[in-house]
This record gives structure tokens, sequence and C-alpha cells, in this order.
């Protein structure tokens, strides 16, 4: 399978996809006694961890750093702290004469395939991965070689992502199962070979390898290596199977190779590769190949929102790139997926999905009408390349994912699992876009979920949602923890600030770098329309954010805590100058076009240092055995904040364990401080009864409990919990 997608750096944020068919099950019913029997719960006191000055000095400024100490898990403190004591019918892929599902079970997911036209064909099981389940390791990507005949799975220990490359053979029952080591991603050349890429300490696939099954993984030859730090190296294959290409993309250019897979892998010689063209700052582009042209997905000559050209095989130089398919200044390309007689363009116009279909016979291209208006676009697996006939898959807020089968020669769409919500009368609630007014008069889409029947009475609790990182976009998708939370008449609302690329590519670049802090404003601009307008007020408003997105919400405290009541921050990036200031930290360096190198440039460093939750967080001066400095006590600000629930990941390798941790040990700093400050001075104005709870995972990493459905029901219910217990109270 391939896609001409977009493929800027998501190991930063995102998993490897997997290809293959799965089937989703939500059980609503788990959910539900998972959020009683959390309601329930009584909280507990938390600790107070010790305060250590670390002295710093970057471009002539002071840092003091208290809890420093805690990035370190040899520290014996650390080390004392951190001991750990209804099924629906799967959907299918027809190849190579099989139909190829899966299915999901108590231990884990089940691979299958049965032989098409033989009524009396017994069902294959291709992998049963429950074994992994005690192993504490899951399944990163499966791929079938190009004749079908050997199943290859990889496999990551939670936290690591990346692990071993295990091929079976399923022709040959007797044979061992062969397994390469340390493999991020993997692709096919053809029926014996496959390429994949090794990452370096810093989680940085940076070498790519070509591997003979049959052979010792130390004879493997080293195809491509890339010396720069801040670029990485992914590997996919055309759709038409007749090269592997090598992309090295950076968050601001890339640059592609290809290779021919008829080369002689045997000889033990190296392929050679063919540069598309040398990387340029600030240009894109992605290829794939039909017939003998390839077509570029490419942002070159102004195009900000990416066009599709093509180029003959031979002429790949860039003044030989001809426009296919152009954008408008509302519409952006996402992804594009090459068929026999069709090009399908995923992508958006003016923030909402779309699906574009260009005949390569005729030229013309058609929009696709979509079932839904507010919903979040999957590309299927799609991997027969000679068919008319393409799967995609939507969700929405009100449904379950639901696929669809589209035939490009008549046009006509074909349900082929539409998953309704049962018990949910989704007749009463409604999807509606309102737009915030940003401090430099740009208008902020803002995505609102809700009942039908709302009053505009100031009084309806609200849970804000977004992430404004990277050009992601905070899409309107299906949530299951969404549902208890409308049904009591909350409002959903996503807020679509600068930094995502919801409105185009202009429009993450107005939220990165030196223009980072249009992302927090806007962010701001959209919860004071929602309390101007009278939907909500701030003692009934809260948010969430994870990961970049916990940036964002995370930095509310100390930008406007007074418009919430509570935060959750799941895995939060909330101390970014510790993590930017340490290149031999995993991504830092390649992070740097997102954020800036505030090693080397000091208006970075003042930048990131003022919108940094961790920074901002305000504490008197503690000495080196936690006792606080009496002086400094009256600098303290006494004003209320918002609860925090914050999680954290012992395995996380995107953003470290000690970022969350160390939040939330300054957050209790500041309010032991604070209400030694307030009794001394006989000061009862304003009490603070907002809560710090965290929750750190020992087990997980960035991505929590992965396929294991009833951990992440769980994580959602103490999440809902949370917020109905501090915003609803009943």
């Amino acid at each position: 399978m391939s896609l001409i997608r977009i493929q800027r750096p998501l190991i930063l944020r995102h998993g490897m996809q997997t290809q293959w068919v799965v089937a989703r099950h939500y059980a609503n019913e788990s959910f539900m006694s998972s959020l009683k029997r959390i309601v329930s719960r009584k909280a507990p006191e938390p600790p107070l961890p010790k305060a250590i000055a670390d002295i710093q000095c970057h471009h002539g400024k002071k840092r003091v750093d208290y809890f420093s100490w805690m990035e370190n898990l040899d520290h014996p403190e650390m080390k004392r702290r951190l001991h750990v004591p209804q099924t629906l019918p799967p959907l299918t892929t027809i190849a190579h004469g099989y139909e190829y599902y899966s299915r999901t079970s108590s231990y884990g997911m089940v691979y299958l395939r049965k032989k098409l036209g033989d009524r009396n064909a017994t069902e294959e099981v291709l992998l049963n991965a429950g074994f992994l389940r005690s192993l504490n390791m899951t399944i990163r990507k499966v791929l079938l070689s190009p004749d079908h005949s050997i199943f290859a799975y990889s496999t990551e220990t939670e936290g690591m992502e990346y692990g071993d490359l295990h091929f079976k053979y399923l022709n040959d029952k007797e044979a061992d199962t062969e397994v390469l080591y340390d493999v991020f991603n993997f692709v096919w050349a053809n029926d014996s070979t496959v390429f994949y890429t090794v990452p370096n300490e810093q989680l940085r696939p940076h070498k790519v390898y070509a591997h003979r099954l049959g052979t010792d993984q130390a004879d493997d030859i080293l195809i491509y290596e890339e010396p720069d730090e801040t670029v990485f190296v992914d590997i996919t294959s055309t759709k038409d199977s007749k090269y592997v290409t090598i992309n090295s993309n950076s968050l601001a250019s890339s640059e592609i190779r290809v290779v021919d897979i008829s080369h002689d892998f045997s000889t033990g010689t190296t392929p050679k590769l063919q540069l598309i063209e040398p990387r340029k700052k600030g240009i894109e582009y992605y290829v794939d190949h039909h017939d003998d042209t390839f077509y570029i997905l490419t942002n070159a000559d102004g195009a900000t929102n990416f066009k599709l050209t093509r180029a003959p095989d031979g002429k790949l130089e860039k003044e030989n790139w001809e426009d296919v398919i152009t954008m408008g200044p509302k519409e952006k390309i996402e992804d594009v997926d090459v068929f026999q007689n069709h090009i399908v363009v995923y992508g958006r116009r003016e923030g909402l999905p779309m699906i574009l279909c260009h005949n390569l016979q005729t030229l013309e291209t058609h929009n696709v009408d979509l079932p839904e208006k507010f919903c979040v676009l999957q590309p299927g697996t799609n991997l027969d390349f000679n068919t008319d006939t393409f799967r995609f898959s939507i969700l929405s807020p009100f449904a379950h994912e639901s696929t669809y089968d589209y035939d490009m020669e008549t046009q006509k769409l074909k349900p082929v699992q539409v998953q309704p919500i049962h018990r949910f009368d989704r007749s009463e609630y409604t999807c509606t876009r309102a737009h915030a007014t940003s401090h430099d008069d740009k208008q902020i889409p803002i995505t609102l979920i809700h009942r039908k029947d709302m009053k505009l009475h100031g009084k309806n609790p609200v849970l804000m949602r977004s992430y404004g990182a990277y050009g992601v976009s905070t899409d309107p998708d299906f949530r299951i923890e969404h549902f208890p939370l409308l049904e009591r008449g909350w409002v959903i609302a996503l807020a679509h600030v600068r930094g995502g690329s919801e409105l185009g590519r202009e429009w993450y670049e107005d939220g990165k770098l030196e223009k980072k802090m249009n992302s927090f404003k806007d962010f701001i601009s959209v919860a004071d329309y929602l309390i101007e307008n009278k939907v909500t007020k701030p003692e009934y408003l809260s948010a969430i954010g994870t990961s970049a997105g916990g940036l964002l919400v995370g930095a509310m405290l100390h930008m406007r805590p007074d418009l919430f009541k509570a935060l959750v921050l799941r895995v939060p990036f909330v101390d970014p100058l510790s993590a930017m200031l340490n290149p031999d930290l995993p991504l830092t360096q390649v992070e740097y076009p997102e954020w800036g190198n505030p090693s080397e440039n000091p208006k970075i460093y003042n930048l990131i240092e003022s919108y940094s939750p961790y920074e901002n967080i305000a504490v008197a001066s503690p000495d080196n055995d936690g006792d606080e400095n009496i002086n400094d006590k009256s600098q303290l600000q006494q004003h209320r904040y918002p609860s925090l629930y914050v999680t954290a990941g012992l395995k996380d390798q995107r953003v470290a364990y000690w970022q969350p941790l160390k939040l939330i040990a300054k957050m209790r700093q500041q309010q032991k401080q604070q209400s030694e400050s307030s009794n001394n001075n006989n000061n009862n104005s304003e009490e603070n009864n907002n809560k710090t709870l965290t929750k750190i995972d020992l087990d997980r990493g960035h991505f929590g409990g992965g396929m294991e459905q009833d951990v992440r029901l769980t994580e959602a219910a103490e999440q809902v919990a949370f917020l109905i217990s501090e915003v609803q109270k009943s």
C-alpha cells in the first residue's frame, strides 16, 4: 500500500499506522461501570516532593530549577517513589485470492484469512497476538509479502516505539520464524527482500537497510544513512510496486530517493539510489509511481496548501514537474492514493474534509459526496492497484467508525459497515460551527457539539479540546468519553487554533516558532467567546489537552487561570525549555523547526520561557532541605487556580515522565507556600479549593493502553469522573 501522504515527522506525536483491517468494538457498559467505580473513590493525600535548587545560566540569565532531579531515574528519591508493587463482523480486504480480516479478543488481535471461491475453506490464523500481552508488548505493524506467502509483523515493548520484526512462513508450517532486531519501520521490496529503518539514541530513524530472508542480519546491506540530526528517514513502496522510496523529512523540508525493486540483492551489491529533487528549506514533496510517471505532491512554487504534479521517468528535475491538481485558497491536500485509472485526493475545504476523484483517461475531477459534514476521514487499506473501487472510513461525533466503498466509474457510494450508537438518540444533538475573534482579528473556528435544546444562560458545563502544533488538526472525531458529558448537558468545544492546519499551511505556520504565542491567544479567545456569548461561565469551563496540546492547555495555568474550573493534561509537554535545551533527548533536534533552539537563540529562549507552564509556576526560593525562604513568600500570588489532573508514562519516549512530575511538584510546592503565607497574614479572603492530581503509569509509553480496550476505557472514565466532580458536582 502507498499513499502520497504528507509525511512530516509523525514520529513526534503519532504511532505508525498498522496496514491491516481492524475491527473496532466499543463497550459503553464497561465505560459506565468504570465511571461509577471511579467516582466513588476516596481522594488520597498528595505527597510533597523535596525541592533542590539547580542553578543554570543561559544567555546571561539565571534559571533555577528546583525539581530537575526528577529527570534522573537513578536519583535515590526517584527510586523510592517509583517502586512497582457486542462484536461486529470484521471488515475484509480481498487480495491474491484471499479474504483478509482481523478480530479483537480479550487477549489481543487475531489476524486471519480465508480462500475465496471455496465454500468449505477453513479459516487460517495468520497470527494470534494474545501472547504478547503477558510480555507487555504490542503489534506495531503487519504486512504480507507481495506473493502473500510470508506474514511479517513488528512488535514493540510498551513505550519503546521500535522493536523486533518477525517473518512467519505461511506455506511452510515447519519453517522457523525469522527475527530482525531494533527495527523502526519496514516495507517489502520483493518476495524475499525487505527494507527497514533503525533509530539512533534520540529515537530518530536514520539508517535504511536491505535484508534478504534466510541471511544473517549482520550481513544486511546499508542502503542509506541520513547525517542531518534534524531529519528523520522513512520508507514506503509505490502503489505499482516498482520502487521503494526513501524519504528524508524534517519539519521544514523533504528529500526523496527511490530504489528500483528489480535490483538483485543476492549479489550483495548496493542498489542505485535515484534522487528526485535535492532538499531545499521550506519545500516539501512526496512521491508515488504509475506506469512510466512519477506523481509528486508538493508545496513548491507557492502552493502553500500543496498541489499534485507529475514527471516522466528519466526527467525528474523540478523544471519537468507538470501540474495535475491544484488547490483553491481555502482548500488543501492531505493524502493522495494512486490507482490504475484514477487518483484519489483526500483533503479539506474550509476546514472540513473532502475527497476528490481524478480520472486519468478523461482528466476530469469530481467531488465525492460524503455522508457526514463534520467528520474525520480515514483512507482505507486499498491494496489493489487495478480497481475502480476504493474504501474509506469516517468518524463523526455521534457515530462509531463507519466504512464505505466508492465506485469511481459510476460515482456511487456504498455503505459497508455503519455502526450506530446504542441507547443514544442522535436526533437530540447537533454539531455547529462558530468563530471567535483573536487578538489580531483572526477568526478562529470553533466546532460546538451539544444538545439541540441548549440554552444560552451561561451555566452550561463546557469541555474545550485543542492541539495546536505540528500542523495537526483538532477534528470532530468519535470519542466515547464525550457521551456521559453530552447526556449531562455538556458542550464539547473544539478550538481550531493556529499551529494546527485546519485552514491550510499558513494556519500552521502562524502558530509555530516565533509565532507560537498565537496558539495560546487563540485558545483564550475561544474561551472568552464562550463566556461572552453566554454559553458558559468560568466556574463551568474546563479543558483537556494531550502531549503538545497539554502545553497549550497547561499554559492557561499562568496565562488565564481565571477562565477555567478544571484542566486535564494527558502526557503533557509542559517543560519545553528543559527538553529543548537538551539535544541528547529523543526528538529534540528534530523538533527545532517547530519550537526553535533555545541554546543558540536568546529570543527563542525567552519566548519558550514565557509560555512554558513549568517556568511560570511561581514559588518562593527553598533551600536544599526543602524549607522555604520566608523573605520571598510575600511575592506569591494569591488567586484561584483550576483543579488539575495530569497523566504521565514512565516509559514515554516523546514526553519524558519528568515533565508532568515536575509540574505537579512545583504546583504543590506553590500551593503549600500560598497556604502558609495566607495563614501567616490571617488572609482568608480567597480560599483555594482546587485539586492537583496526577496518575503515573509505570508500564506504558506515550499512547497509554494501546489496543487494550479496558485500559483505555478506565483511563477515560477517570478523566471524565474528575471533570464531572469538579465542574458539575452531580
